[in-house]
């Protein structure tokens, strides 16, 4: 067999018996956050998240996603014994366009002797934004401008609120109608930062940061005095900066095809 014919039957394997279908959605769950403040999952740090999906179904166990998520994540340390003295807490937006490949276990929806339900597994490439904020007196604060950390005053290498992650995740799908499928997803985000809660270093001088940034800055660099003796001096550790942050998507999804066309097969008669 030419190689030439080979390469055609391998590709062309997928596509026999099936069309490529196409689907819009909707996500509606929850998100959650890793990282300094939250060493263990906190579901009472829990918040609504919700989104957008269009998908694409190569074959019945390969499909592609495009999806737009917006969520909430926070943490705090009076959420953790061992680190409530510290008592630093954020909350940020985050907004999130991503793209995935899906990997059904079963033959799911399409194609011949098909299920009408699988496990699968995602993974892919996500870009966010997200931004930070901390709530003192009543009011929330932003806290990138304030370099709490005192990174951009010493050496101008501030963080970025836009940022690449990988997802990587899995969950169920049913089809309940011809048109309708159903899912169950949870999926986690690892980035390449360490301050989605604006938490990585050292403490910095409280002194340079308010002549430079204002009260608030020295303020919200180090909290532990409204919870006891402030201990937050020059140097000492604040975040662990080896470990970046994480955040988490995970919810249900409705879907419908909006294009679903079948080949069939016709015995040739001899």
């Amino acid at each position: 067999m030419p190689f030439s014919r080979f390469v055609f039957i391998v590709v062309l394997i997928p596509h026999l018996g099936f069309s490529q279908d196409w689907e819009i959605g909707l996500m509606l769950g929850g998100a959650n956050y890793h990282g300094d403040l939250a060493p263990d999952i906190t579901l009472s740090e829990s918040h609504p998240a919700g989104g957008l999906l269009v998908k694409y179904n190569i074959n019945s166990f390969f499909s592609t996603s495009v999806t737009l998520t917006q969520g909430t994540i926070s943490g705090s340390d009076a959420n953790h014994d061992h680190q409530s003295i510290r008592n630093l807490s954020f909350q940020s937006p985050i907004s999130e366009f991503s793209t995935q490949l899906e990997f059904n276990f079963l033959p799911f929806a399409i194609g011949l002797n098909p299920k009408n339900f699988s496990p699968f597994v995602f993974s892919g490439l996500s870009f966010y934004r997200f931004e930070p904020t901390a709530l003192y007196r009543g009011n929330w604060i932003e806290l990138k401008p304030l370099d709490t950390e005192g990174r951009d005053y010493a050496s101008n290498t501030t963080y970025s609120i836009y940022q690449v992650a990988i997802p990587i995740g899995g969950g169920f799908k049913f089809a309940i109608s011809d048109r309708i499928n159903f899912g169950i997803a949870l999926g986690s985000r690892y980035t390449f930062t360490d301050y989605l809660d604006d938490v990585s270093g050292l403490y910095y001088d409280k002194d340079l940061l308010e002549d430079e940034y204002g009260t608030l800055s020295a303020k919200l660099s180090d909290r532990s005095g409204e919870v006891g003796n402030y201990f937050g001096f020059n140097g000492k550790q604040r975040g662990r900066s080896d470990l970046k942050d994480w955040y988490i998507f995970g919810g249900i999804t409705l879907s419908y095809k909006i294009r679903n066309r079948v080949c069939y097969y016709h015995k040739r008669q001899y």
